[in-house]
């Protein structure tokens, strides 16, 4: 990790922390990641961090925020089924490691942390919320309920595919294609 320099305003300051946390997060986890190598790594001392941050779990909310509201934005791509598989999930770069890798954490530190839990937690209504609006404009005649079930179809294919994305072969053959394209007319029909 290379140490930054030392950016003037807070908010500035804020991210630092944050993008700090989220880069030693992707190798190392949640609870490997120490205060002090954070603070080496956005250019500052502990103690300045704490000046931002009463504690460690504050960071780690910012960064769940920071990642629900990259979430929100990509939400009318995630809900689009034409060419999903491919667009989503036929290739790693660098971005969909990272989510990967950041979406895992992310669960398994709200598992044992209840303060990321009820932030997690609220992120998955955020979330939801933002899909049912998007499925019901595209939708008119389908309930919340329906969308309720939908998008908790789509993210549970979604999620099954980043954890098992090292067991997929890649490019995905015909065979695997035609198949989540049934299951996405299914989930996301045309109206």
């Amino acid at each position: 990790m290379r140490t930054r320099k030392l950016p003037y305003n807070g908010a500035q300051r804020k991210q630092c922390i944050i993008d700090a946390m989220e880069q030693h997060v992707l190798i190392k986890g949640f609870h490997k990641a120490s205060m002090s190598e954070i603070a080496k790594s956005a250019g500052l001392s502990v103690g300045q961090i704490y000046r931002y941050f009463a504690h460690k779990d504050d960071i780690i909310c910012a960064l769940v925020e920071q990642f629900t509201q990259t979430r929100l934005q990509f939400m009318a791509s995630f809900l689009d089924k034409k060419d999903w598989l491919e667009r989503h999930f036929s290739e790693e770069n660098q971005d969909t490691h990272n989510m990967r890798i950041m979406h895992t954490e992310i669960q398994a530190e709200a598992t044992r942390n209840p303060v990321v839990a009820k932030i997690h937690i609220e992120s998955h209504y955020r979330l939801q919320d933002r899909a049912i609006g998007i499925l019901q404009s595209r939708y008119p005649t389908i309930t919340k309920n329906e969308a309720i079930a939908r998008i908790e179809m789509l993210v549970t294919l979604a999620e099954g595919l980043l954890a098992r994305w090292d067991f997929q072969t890649r490019p995905f053959n015909q065979e695997t294609q035609q198949i989540y394209r049934q299951a996405l007319d299914a989930i996301l029909p045309d109206y």
